[in-house]
């Protein structure tokens, strides 16, 4: 990997942004020795947020995730990805579905192009890492709305059977996502890998497919829960995660551990609300129907997270902070804390004639993954 830039080339790093944990703070400092002793200029290095259609990070978001140091040595050479900036997009060619892939210039018109982040489930890519810094991290609006269009079955209002958590291979989402990577032709990856706690426990560095599916291999290990049975509720927590966009993942994750008539009880207190307000304008639709009919129009990576907020809300209970407006804008039942909660669940299956019914605790909701036996 040291070898990869080579005196007076300039390279474009791409790390992710703040909604990601990647412990690139911890491995960048590294990366720079090795380049810096093939006798290359820092000068020639810089920094590209590969932050898709989410804001920018702030200035102590970019510190937390470069490190002090790194984010002031490159202070004058950080760029953030904007999707809608169309003169700083280009067209790099047009995938076997016949959809022309645009991303970031920056990227593309550096010597070398090296793709920093961290190998994870994602709930309909299969897994983060690897080719996702590009599609949809410095991708087009268009290119990322094309791209999550796959995510819906072309006939019927159902997700596209190959669409998957944990699954690449058949995986349209995930094998478009690659195609328009690979357009980019990037000189190499180092993915990091974390356990639930932010603990570094892998780093996989070199080519684009070889070393991310390394990386992903290693999040199987770590990550994934193998079930005997599926419970009648679930108490599962969101931990962190600042928006209600990001605490679905958790939701998610834990409606795979119930049954299908089955109960989550999610603490998501959601400190920077519902997250964007394309969003709210999605999961407000009349219908989960009309969610399927707007998505067909026009394609949007947050009507996605809305029609799957809607599908496994009904049967949630969530305990957060979010205001009486985003709490009714979601249209999933809350409680003022996790007993309340419970007490609800009790007696719903009370009343259902389940006396005792089974539960799970899910306390790292975003990051482990529960696979429920056949």
């Amino acid at each position: 990997m040291f070898s990869l830039i080579q005196p007076g080339e300039s390279a474009c790093l791409v790390v992710s942004d703040h909604t990601r944990k990647t412990a690139v703070d911890r491995i960048l400092s590294v990366l720079l020795r090795g380049w810096m002793d093939n006798q290359c200029r820092l000068e020639n290095l810089f920094i590209l947020i590969a932050s898709g259609i989410h804001r920018h990070p702030t200035p102590d978001e970019i510190r937390s995730i470069l490190g002090a140091e790194n984010a002031k040595v490159f202070e004058d050479r950080i760029f953030f990805h904007d999707p809608d900036d169309d003169r700083n997009l280009v067209t790099v060619g047009t995938t076997r579905r016949g959809h022309d892939v645009r991303v970031s210039r920056r990227a593309v018109e550096a010597d070398r192009l090296i793709l920093l982040g961290a190998a994870t489930y994602h709930y309909h890519a299969g897994f983060g890492g690897g080719r996702k810094s590009i599609v949809p991290g410095l991708a087009a609006r268009s290119t990322i709305a094309y791209n999550h269009s796959l995510t819906l079955d072309p006939e019927y209002n159902r997700i596209h059977p190959g669409v998957e958590i944990g699954k690449l291979d058949g995986n349209p989402v995930a094998e478009e996502m690659l195609e328009g990577a690979r357009l980019c032709q990037p000189d190499g990856i180092i993915n990091t890998v974390l356990s639930s706690d932010g603990t570094l426990v892998g780093v996989f560095a070199g080519d684009l497919i070889m070393a991310h599916r390394a990386a992903c291999r290693l999040v199987e290990n770590i990550n994934r829960v193998d079930l005997d049975r599926s419970a009648d509720f679930v108490i599962a927590s969101a931990g962190l995660a600042s928006t209600w966009i990001q605490c679905h993942k958790a939701l998610f994750n834990a409606t795979r551990a119930v049954k299908s008539e089955g109960r989550v009880i999610l603490v998501a207190p959601c400190p920077e609300g519902l997250g964007n307000e394309r969003f709210r304008y999605w999961v407000t639709r009349p219908a989960v129907e009309d969610i399927y009919a707007g998505l067909r129009k026009s394609p949007e990576v947050l009507g996605q997270t809305a029609l799957s907020t809607r599908m496994r809300g009904s049967r949630t209970i969530l305990v957060t902070h979010l205001s009486k407006g985003d709490r009714a804008d979601l249209g999933i039942p809350t409680a003022p804390d996790v007993a309340s909660a419970v007490c609800m669940v009790l007696e719903d299956f009370h009343k259902a004639g389940i006396r005792r019914p089974t539960y799970y605790l899910m306390p790292k909701a975003l990051s482990l993954v529960p696979f429920p036996g056949r």
